[in-house]
């Protein structure tokens, strides 16, 4: 029973790694300048057993074909969905990972690093000095209201 349950389940990853995870470059992969390369980085590098390297503090995933993302073989079998597993292993990669998602979800018209930048212009264009009548909630308000402004005017 199990032997049988393993044979589907293999033939199942099989069968969505090869619709949901294989990468082929479209235009898409050229923005920004990434004309001679894909920016996704495909192909990958074949990798015959996943392995640490000390000296470059890297973790090298398993890889036999370079034009599949890498993959949790559960998380595509039962989810059905495409994905690409990443190791993070820096607070720069933390940060372009975490910019990159958020991007990604909301789909807005600015990217995430040029709203934080607008934000920083309208805190950075609040007097410092705060009014000695001034509350801390009123302070608070008047900041976000800037935020907004600043927001809204780009």
């Amino acid at each position: 029973m199990l032997n049988e349950w393993e044979s589907v389940f293999c033939m199942q990853i099989k069968m969505c790694g090869e619709v949901l995870q294989r990468h082929g470059c479209r235009k898409v992969c050229h923005k920004y300048g990434n004309d001679n390369r894909c920016r996704f980085l495909f192909p990958h590098k074949i990798v015959e057993a996943s392995h640490f390297d000390p000296e470059t503090n890297s973790i090298f995933l398993l890889c036999r074909d370079g034009t599949i993302n890498y993959l949790n073989p559960y998380l595509l079998v039962f989810c059905r969905h495409n994905h690409d597993i990443k190791c993070i292993l820096s607070g720069k990669a933390a940060k372009a990972a975490m910019f990159y998602i958020t991007d990604y979800i909301t789909k807005g018209d600015l990217k995430t690093h040029e709203m934080l930048s607008l934000l920083s212009r309208a805190v950075a264009n609040l007097s410092d000095s705060p009014n000695e009548n001034e509350s801390p909630l009123v302070r608070s308000k008047r900041l976000l209201h800037k935020c907004l402004s600043q927001f809204t005017r780009q």
